[in-house]
Parts: structure tokens; C-alpha cells; sequence
């Protein structure tokens, strides 16, 4: 690969796409685009430490298809202008594990120095637009599950790059009634 699989990614989220993700959530485009390598970052390591658990790989792939759906045939201009973060809740549970998905957003929020209800609807439109990424390039190298957690591997240093993702995710461990509350406190419900 020619360029590392984050600013890969992060290409795509440039331009117009970063534009209207901060005139979207009212943040300054600096901000949106400073903040969108971790967050790419951040989902490539969920999705790395998903593989690991039981389960883990078939629960990826199943994310993957169904953000490739949820993404469809829109341009990734169009679908952060029509996501609903909200929607995002269940795969941001996922991706973040046995950690308290409330505590992660505020990490990042204190990390990026965006507001953490910006930070969460960052993450709920991102989050599925990576992850239809993943699934648009396992497509088109013709990879299966295992073939992209290789590829995710020799990745491992752009992740590195990125800073301290670990820090973000494991600060707080939590429990599923604390997702559920913080979700409902970020998303209302």
C-alpha cells in the first residue's frame, strides 16, 4: 500500500467532506480535520481489538457490511450530511468494548479540546463512514475478515502515529448500563 490506511481514510474526509461535517456540527473545519485521524484511529483499534475476542471477527464483518449498506452508493460527502449519530450507538458499543463508550468520548474530547456532545456526534457519523471504508477496501483487494485484520496489522505504526489510542480507550473501564446511560444522556432517549 502506498499510503498508510489512516490517511487513506483521512483523504477521504477531506475537502468538502470536512466542511460540511463542521458547518454541521457548528465546529471550525481546523478542528474537524485535526480530529478525524484519531478518529479513524480510534475505530481501526476497536476493530483490532474486536478480532481478538470470541466472536470478534464475525461480529467486524457484520458491522462492515452493514455500514457498507448504511453508506451505500452516496458519496461520503452526502452520507455525513444525512447520518444520524444516534444510529451509530450500538456499533460504538461494540467498537469500544468492556470500556464505558461515555468515558472514551470524553477522552477524545479532552485530547481533540472539541466539546464532548460535538465529539459524539463526530464519532456517530464517523464511526459508520470508516467502517464502510473497511469494507470498501476489503472489497476491492478482494479480502476477507482475516485478510483485512492483516492488513490492519501492517498498519500498526500509522495507528502508533496517530498518538496514544489506548489511553483514550482504556482510561475507564465500564459496564453496559453506563453505554446505555451515557448514550441516552449524549443522544436523549
Amino acid at each position: 500500500m502506498a499510503t498508510d490506511m489512516i490517511t487513506s481514510m483521512a483523504n477521504q474526509f477531506g475537502g468538502p467532506v470536512i466542511e460540511d461535517l463542521g458547518k454541521r456540527l457548528g465546529l471550525p473545519p481546523q478542528m474537524v480535520k485535526a480530529a478525524a485521524p484519531m478518529v479513524i484511529g480510534l475505530v481501526i483499534s476497536g476493530v483490532k481489538r474486536m478480532a481478538a475476542t470470541p466472536g470478534g471477527k464475525e461480529q467486524i464483518a457484520t458491522m462492515m457490511q452493514g455500514a457498507g449498506q448504511r453508506v451505500g452508493d452516496r458519496s461520503l460527502d452526502a452520507f455525513v450530511q444525512e447520518a444520524d449519530p444516534a444510529k451509530s450507538a450500538d456499533m460504538l458499543n461494540s467498537l469500544t468494548g468492556s470500556n464505558s463508550t461515555e468515558q472514551v468520548i470524553d477522552n477524545l474530547a479532552r485530547k481533540t479540546g472539541l466539546d464532548p456532545q460535538a465529539t459524539a456526534k463526530l464519532m456517530g457519523v464517523m464511526a459508520p463512514a470508516v467502517m464502510g471504508q473497511l469494507n470498501s477496501m476489503a472489497k476491492e483487494q478482494n479480502l476477507d475478515i482475516d485478510g483485512m485484520m492483516n492488513l490492519i496489522d501492517q498498519n500498526a505504526d500509522a495507528l502508533k502515529s496517530v498518538g496514544n489510542l489506548d489511553y483514550i480507550l482504556d482510561d475507564v473501564p465500564g459496564v453496559s448500563d453506563d453505554i446505555k446511560r451515557g448514550f441516552n444522556k449524549l443522544f436523549g432517549g
